[in-house]
């Protein structure tokens, strides 16, 4: 199946699918809005199953065939809130290289209200900088590199063990984090689409007599932020003291190599301005010392300036430009893009994200969601990759796919 054809068909089963979610003649769910609701308990269980089929496009094989069940429990009180979620899945298209039976704790974590001072400590997900496209401060959860695909713009991150306490002032919010353990680091399967060149070839190395050490230290990570939140005019600063996401080497011999992860430190301001329809962002940072592997390091500096707007009604675009210049190495430089729209009353979303860098580095992603009710939802999407050979997208040049996926969530 070629790309062309493949960008065609996501926005093609998005388009034919949209006509659905016109309004019947006869609504079946004309509810007595004045009859009274009865009132909801301190628990709550949701969820969803999920059948996601991605397709190779380059491969007569599937990428994925994930059957996944997910539960979320939720209790709320007075005085504090707690959430746990978790799921069990089942993927015979990874039986190659792991079980396909695989199960796990997602997040579990207690929220403590106070009037003006917030404390969450469990499991979590946290999210800072820019949510959807680049962002020069969002640390505080790993990369997933067992599936990392969230978007084409954005990484799937894995929830840390972490305290959390939220601050508000007259002046604004003061943020901090500590994880006591460090980040939950999942590195890709020996034999996994989603192994670098690099790992795979110690794996490898193993074989033939290598002695390959993985140092993963539960040291602690932490940082601070403030952010001030007025009319048309947000700004924060931050520092985030870490670990880098993959293991760099930290020793190489003739028989011996060992991988770590590196402790870097970064120092964060950002800023954005609302005018009309529009928004302006800007975030610089600065991480002295940064790792390069085997005791060679190299000052960071990063820019990224962005814009987004809707149009009309629903159509959203979304453009960041970025610069990491190195001081002893070479720059790396790019942007991000997003444009999508909602057609039929809301009822189905279609539109193009995905990223560009030097190295003729590329991730695009074609999709249409499509809502059929509150609780079904049909995703369509083609994904693609390029690079030249050792950048990182252009090792995933094989792994371009097609998906189909649907939900129910109760």
């Amino acid at each position: 199946m070629g790309r062309g054809l493949a960008l065609g068909i996501v926005l093609g089963v998005g388009m034919s699918l949209a006509p659905f979610g016109a309004p019947a003649q006869e609504d079946p769910f004309a509810f007595d809005l004045a009859e009274e609701a009865a009132p909801e308990g301190p628990f709550r269980v949701s969820g969803f199953f999920e059948s996601r089929n991605q397709r190779f496009l380059s491969q007569d094989s599937f990428l994925s065939n994930r059957q996944r069940g997910q539960l979320e429990l939720k209790f709320t009180s007075n005085l504090f809130r707690l959430f746990a979620s978790g799921y069990g899945e089942y993927d015979p298209a990874t039986e190659e290289y792991r079980s396909p039976w695989r199960g796990e704790v997602l997040e579990a974590y207690g929220v403590f209200d106070g009037p003006s001072t917030d404390v969450t400590l469990g499991r979590q997900r946290i999210a800072w900088g820019t949510a959807d496209g680049r962002s020069t401060i969002d640390r505080i959860n790993a990369v997933d590199f067992r599936d990392p695909i969230g978007n084409a713009r954005t990484s799937a991150r894995w929830p840390s063990w972490a305290a959390r306490i939220e601050q508000s002032t007259p002046f604004g919010i003061l943020e901090g984090v500590w994880l006591p353990i460090g980040r939950d680091r999942r590195l890709p399967e020996e034999g996994s689409p989603w192994e670098t060149d690099a790992l795979a070839s110690l794996r490898a190395a193993q074989t033939m007599g290598l002695q390959l050490d993985l140092d993963n230290p539960d040291v602690h990570e932490g940082g601070v932020r403030f952010s001030h939140y007025g009319e048309g005019f947000d700004w924060s600063v931050a520092v985030f003291d870490g670990q880098t996401d993959f293991p760099l080497p930290a020793l190489q011999t003739a028989d011996r190599v060992v991988l770590k992860p590196e402790r870097i430190t970064t120092w964060n301001a950002s800023v954005a301005v609302g005018r009309a329809k529009s928004t302006w962002r800007g975030e610089v940072a600065y991480t002295p010392n940064f790792p390069l592997g085997l005791g060679q390091v190299s000052d960071l500096t990063q820019a990224i300036v962005g814009w987004d707007r809707t149009f009309f009604s629903d159509l959203y675009v979304n453009v960041q430009l970025f610069v990491d210049g190195f001081s002893d190495a070479d720059e790396e430089w790019g942007g991000t893009f997003a444009v999508t729209n909602s057609f039929f009353d809301d009822a189905t979303e279609a539109g193009v994200r995905g990223q560009l860098l030097n190295e003729g580095q590329y991730a695009v992603e074609t999709f249409a969601d499509y809502e059929f009710n509150d609780a079904i939802t049909v995703t369509a999407r083609a994904f693609v990759f390029g690079g030249n050979t050792g950048s990182g997208l252009g090792e995933f040049r094989e792994n371009d796919f097609a998906e189909l996926s649907l939900r129910y969530a109760f």
